[in-house]
């Protein structure tokens, strides 16, 4: 991690797009993403939020394989991982360990919606906990994807990271856009349509789990992103 917070906008894609996975690439003052390989036609990105105490920190899905050795880099260097976040319980079965011996392991929690915990110990993602306050956390319940899954923002950048919520374009398509991810449950994805319609958080970063990220987000585009994620449609094809 850098210790210089200036982030160039015009340069800050093109790191992304040639990132080495699981080292952390500065997107935001204090907010870095960790790159892993794709599934199916999109890279995959974790995140990492780092307090103003440029000691502690908060990860957000960063348990894949890719990540392993950032998380031990993290501790050598001196950080605290507060918290270990995950958006939806398909990380669970990705992790590189189970979510119980990763805590242990990194001295830290790991939590998740309960409807998504599946007997790991993970702690309840819903509830009230102080690293929520340090670090500016909201928590969002967009069940759809997952029935337990759910959205993070952070109000000292404004950021939403959605997890599998929504999926962004390909790193290398020029354009940005972001879908509903494929849901064969008509219910399920009515659901998350209506998860995306009550949200009323005005972010300025969106962050996905799976798909390009889009920055410095303006009214219009912030509208034309729930709009597009409201849509009556279901998403056919990615």
């Amino acid at each position: 991690m850098d210790k210089d917070d200036n982030v160039d906008i015009f340069t800050r894609l093109d790191e992304l797009r040639t990132a080495v996975f699981g080292q952390s690439v500065k997107i935001l003052p204090d907010t870095f993403l960790l790159k892993f390989e794709k599934l199916e036609n999109r890279f995959g990105n974790a995140y990492a939020i780092r307090h103003r105490n440029r000691k502690d920190l908060v990860l957000i899905d960063t348990v894949r394989k890719e990540h392993e050795q950032e998380l031990v880099r993290f501790r050598e260097s001196g950080y605290d991982i507060k918290a270990i976040l995950l958006t939806h319980s398909d990380l669970i079965g990705q992790s590189f360990d189970t979510l119980s011996n990763i805590a242990n392991r990194f001295e830290t929690q790991v939590y998740i919606h309960p409807l998504d915990s599946q007997s790991t110990g993970a702690l309840d993602i819903t509830g009230y906990h102080d690293v929520y306050k340090e670090f500016d956390l909201s928590i969002f319940h967009t069940p759809g994807h997952t029935s337990g899954s759910i959205v993070i923002y952070c109000g000292i950048n404004k950021a939403l990271f959605v997890g599998d919520s929504a999926v962004g374009a390909p790193y290398d398509n020029n354009a940005y856009y972001f879908e509903r991810p494929i849901i064969e449950n008509p219910q399920n994805d009515l659901a998350l349509t209506e998860s995306w319609r009550s949200m009323s958080i005005e972010f300025e970063h969106f962050l996905p789990l799976h798909g390009k990220p889009q920055f410095d987000i303006t009214e219009l585009e912030r509208m034309s992103i729930l709009r597009n994620l409201t849509k009556t449609e279901p998403t056919k094809t990615l």
